[in-house]
C-alpha cells in the first residue's frame, strides 16, 4: 500500500544563455521563453529529474517548512530552492485561506478554486517527460506550463491581459500599434523605416517575471 503523499515546493531561476538575464521558471518546463530576449531556453529532462529526485532523497531529513538552496552548473546555470511543505495546506495569496489540495485527484487538468474568495490557480499532471525520470511525481500545483502546450491553462488565470500600445514613428510620426507579439524592431508601414521599440514600451509589453514557488505532489 502506498504511503501518505509527499509535497515539495520549488523555485527555479535560470541564467539565459542568450542574453545573460535571469529567467524565472515557474513550473516544470523543458523550453521556457526568456522574457528579456524572447528566446527559448532548453532545460534538459535530466536536470529536472536531478532536482526532484535529490529533494525526495533528502525529504526525511527536512523539517516541515525547511529546505535547501543549490546551483546546477553545466550548459546552463540554474539556481533552485526546494522546500518541504509545512502543514496546513498552502494559503491563497488573495485572502490567506488554505487551498484544499488534498481533494485534487492525480491526473486532474484545470484549476483549483479558493473556497473563500474564488481565486483560481492551475493544476495539472506531471509532464510525461519528467515522470519518466521521477516516477513518484504525480501532480503539479500553482505552476506555469509550456507556452506551446495546446491543453495548457493560462500561466496565471488571475493576471490582466497586456493591452496594445500606440506610439508614433520617430521618422514620419505615423501611428503604430504594438502588442506583446511585436518584434523589438518593427517596420513602419508609412515610411518603410525600422523602428526600435524604446525600453519603456518593451518592458510594458513584457513585464519582468517574478520567481514563484510551485508545488509537486509525490507518491509516498
Amino acid at each position: 500500500m502506498a504511503g501518505k503523499p509527499r509535497f515539495g515546493m520549488f523555485k527555479v531561476i535560470v541564467t539565459c544563455p542568450h542574453c545573460g538575464n535571469p529567467l524565472p521558471v515557474n513550473g516544470p518546463q523543458a523550453r521556457p521563453n526568456c522574457p528579456s530576449c524572447q528566446q527559448q531556453v532548453a532545460i534538459a529532462a535530466e536536470t529536472w529529474s536531478e532536482i526532484l529526485n535529490e529533494y525526495l532523497e533528502g525529504y526525511k531529513d527536512l523539517e516541515p517548512g525547511s529546505g535547501n538552496n543549490a546551483t546546477v552548473m553545466g550548459e546552463l546555470t540554474l539556481q533552485y530552492t526546494s522546500a518541504r511543505l509545512p502543514p496546513p495546506d498552502p494559503v491563497c495569496p488573495a485572502c490567506q485561506t488554505d487551498w484544499v489540495i488534498d481533494a485534487v485527484p492525480d491526473g486532474q487538468d484545470g484549476v483549483i478554486t479558493c473556497q473563500k474568495c474564488g481565486r483560481t490557480s492551475p493544476t495539472f499532471p506531471v509532464p510525461a517527460w519528467l515522470k519518466a525520470g521521477v516516477p513518484r511525481a504525480q501532480q503539479v500545483f500553482f505552476a506555469e506550463r509550456e507556452a506551446d502546450d495546446s491543453a495548457a491553462s493560462a500561466a496565471d488565470p488571475n493576471a490582466e491581459e497586456t493591452r496594445p500600445i500606440a506610439l508614433a514613428c520617430p521618422q514620419c510620426n505615423g501611428g503604430l500599434l504594438v502588442t506583446a507579439q511585436t518584434e523589438r524592431t518593427l517596420l513602419c508601414k508609412y515610411c518603410n523605416v525600422d523602428v526600435f521599440l524604446p525600453d519603456a514600451v518593451w518592458l510594458k509589453l513584457h513585464p519582468a517575471k517574478v520567481a514563484k514557488f510551485w508545488l509537486v505532489r509525490f507518491q509516498g
